[in-house]
């Protein structure tokens, strides 16, 4: 009986893995079509470390937001917008199985609005980050590999760009530049 137990549990596990994976799927899918409003990228941003950081401080990543109080307005599909963070600051975490920082800052650079995000986690080398960006490509076993596809394809659907830089040991900082509202 505890030889069917187990194998209940390791199905329900596996379960649960397809359907994160579905979910990334139907997220990649839905990424296609924005539901746009004015937004302020400093709001997304504060929601979600109020959000993230009891989960962050039990694993020892300090949460750093240096928000610029006079970003101009964006138009934002919010859900999608939050699902990138969630994406990227999930990974930073990943990166830092001893602990350490996520500095998040807004700004604005001309006419975009630009946000970073930078961990001090142990970086990726050129191999990693030029293959980052495809689908199914994860370093993580069981990872889907459509995380950052996914935060790509939702950044460009906003008429936005992604860049990544990143030392192995040294960290990573992903910057995404936004078109402010005309």
């Amino acid at each position: 009986a505890r030889r069917m137990l187990r194998r209940i549990a390791n199905l329900q596990g596996e379960c649960r893995n397809l359907e994160e994976i579905l979910n990334a799927f139907l997220q990649f899918a839905r990424a296609g079509e924005l539901h746009l409003s004015d937004g302020n990228l400093n709001t997304i941003v504060s929601d979600y470390v109020d959000f993230l950081e009891p989960q962050a401080n039990s694993m020892e990543v300090e949460l750093r937001p240096h928000l610029d109080s006079d970003l101009p307005v964006v138009l934002l599909d919010k859900s999608l917008m939050r699902q990138a963070l969630v994406n990227l600051c999930r990974n930073a975490i990943e990166a830092m199985p001893e602990g350490g920082s996520i500095d998040l800052l807004t700004r604005t650079r001309g006419e975009d609005v630009v946000l970073e995000i930078i961990d001090t986690g142990k970086g990726m080398d050129e191999k990693t980050r030029g293959q980052m960006f495809q689908a199914f490509f994860s370093t993580r076993s069981g990872g889907s590999g459509l995380g950052l596809p996914t935060v790509r394809r939702i950044v460009e659907a906003h008429h936005g760009r992604i860049s990544c830089e990143s030392e192995v040991g040294k960290g990573t900082r992903f910057t995404i530049t936004l078109p402010a509202k005309r």
